[in-house]
């Protein structure tokens, strides 16, 4: 028996096989919207603070109107809502979508704002390293613009969708997307770390990367386990080379430790430690749970 799905559409609970999505609407026409796709386990989204903040300064950039009652308190009953319709009660992947409503062509009628936030379930409980290492190659056909835009995670994903079929033809696991600069900026859906020694490095926010919210809780975290982060740095390729550890990092899967890059290999130690210290940080309560018993 197929279970019935829900999504949240501008407050409205629907089935999600209810079309919501006209002709005209300005995301599909001209991938004029932006994401967020969070965490969540036990029915609350995890990092919403962070969530928040990343999706209101991109509308502001896309000069989107943020509707009043989008706060942290409103997502946080929203989604939870929206879990317990769909009997998801462990972990899931939540997606909160934005675009601009219809009207106008490249230059938009109005600037307001819709919003469809969706639900899956995932298999995983909280964060687990891959216990396989991946594999993992550079994606060179379209170097990654660095401007304005960079930052956002748009609707208009092309340049992801692309480097997606280049890393499923070359049989890795991920590819490393490369800047305007050939720096290494991030991977596909991640954002990228290397290790030397106890130093950590990814690349700065002005490389063009998206901001992500694992890049953000990694910089937190490190420090109390006498780890430095280094966010303010430009990553050529040679260090791929010359580095201990590279790992990836998103808000969903966590951390996915890196064991090849063409005939390089390298270790997981670093990635081990920061997969303990995420899951404390994302999923405090459960934690606070444990140790009371």
């Amino acid at each position: 028996m197929v279970t019935k799905k829900y999504i949240w559409v501008n407050g409205n609970i629907i089935s999600s096989d209810t079309p919501v999505i006209p002709a005209n609407n300005r995301s599909f026409l001209y991938g004029d919207g932006l994401f967020e796709t969070i965490h969540a386990f036990g029915t609350q989204g995890r990092n919403l603070n962070l969530h928040l903040s990343r999706l209101k300064r991109g509308m502001g950039v896309l000069n989107i109107e943020t509707p009043n009652f989008l706060d942290e308190s409103m997502l946080s009953n929203e989604i939870t809502r929206l879990l317990n319709k769909n009997r998801i009660f462990s972990s899931a992947r939540v997606r909160l979508t934005v675009y601009r409503n219809d009207g106008g062509r490249y230059i938009p009628l109005n600037n307001s704002a819709g919003i469809i936030i969706e639900a899956e379930p995932l298999e995983i409980k909280m964060y687990e390293l891959n216990s396989k290492g991946y594999t993992i190659e550079i994606y060179q056909d379209i170097k990654k613009n660095v401007n304005l835009l960079s930052s956002i995670k748009s609707c208009n994903s092309l340049h992801y969708v692309l480097a997606g079929i280049y890393q499923k033809n070359s049989n890795v696991n991920d590819c490393l997307l490369l800047n305007e600069y050939d720096r290494i900026v991030e991977a596909i859906s991640s954002n990228v770390f290397i290790v030397k020694g106890d130093n950590i490095y990814t690349p700065a926010s002005s490389e063009g990367c998206i901001p992500g919210i694992m890049r953000e809780v990694i910089i937190k975290v490190s420090p109390t386990l006498g780890l430095k982060v280094n966010n303010h740095v430009a990553i050529p390729v040679q260090e791929l080379f010359e580095c201990d550890e590279i790992f990836l990092t998103n808000a969903i899967t966590g951390i996915r430790w890196v064991v090849a890059f063409r005939q390089q290999r390298y270790f997981n130690k670093i990635s081990k430690l920061l997969t303990k210290a995420i899951n404390q940080y994302t999923f405090k309560d459960q934690f606070d749970i444990g140790s009371s018993g």
